[in-house]
């Protein structure tokens, strides 16, 4: 998906309507800043927007996010790709926020175990815990390591 030409494609069809970004962010209930957004490739619109753009300008979903509109002998390729483009920014994102949600739960095992060896005065169980999490770490990067080898290679 190219942002950019999504962006010039939204203008345009506001242009089409003779609307300003002010008055099209009323009309769908935005700020004009997130218009403008949007329409400089910025940002996005989220999936709810993109229903609602798609029915204000009468132009699918499709080829908003195509950037352009779409023959009907085209629309299959453009939605294959569109559905491939979606998921893999989506994959990207939900690493992301994997990679995250690791760090926070690394600290706060590193906390309890800092916790844990204070109240207790006793270090040795607390390393029960850590090497738990550590044969979980180890065990998740092994699982996740050769999915990824088998869905590239397919």
């Amino acid at each position: 998906m190219d942002m950019q030409k999504i962006g010039v494609f939204l203008a345009e069809l506001r242009k089409e309507k003779n609307l300003t970004q002010d008055e099209l962010g009323e009309h769908i209930g935005v700020t004009n800043k997130t218009v403008s957004r949007w329409e400089n490739g910025n940002y996005l619109p989220p999936v709810e927007m993109l229903q609602i753009l798609s029915k204000f300008y009468d132009v699918s979903i499709n080829e908003i996010l195509n950037g352009e509109r779409v023959k009907d002998s085209d629309y299959k390729n453009v939605s294959e790709e569109n559905v491939k483009c979606a998921l893999n920014r989506s994959n990207a994102i939900m690493r992301k926020h994997k990679k995250i949600m690791n760090w926070i739960i690394a600290v706060v095992v590193a906390l309890l175990y800092i916790i844990i060896s204070l109240i207790s005065q006793k270090w040795h169980y607390t390393w029960i815990i850590w090497i738990v999490y550590c044969a979980y770490r180890t065990a998740e990067s092994i699982v996740n390591h050769f999915l990824n080898i088998q869905f590239k290679s397919k």
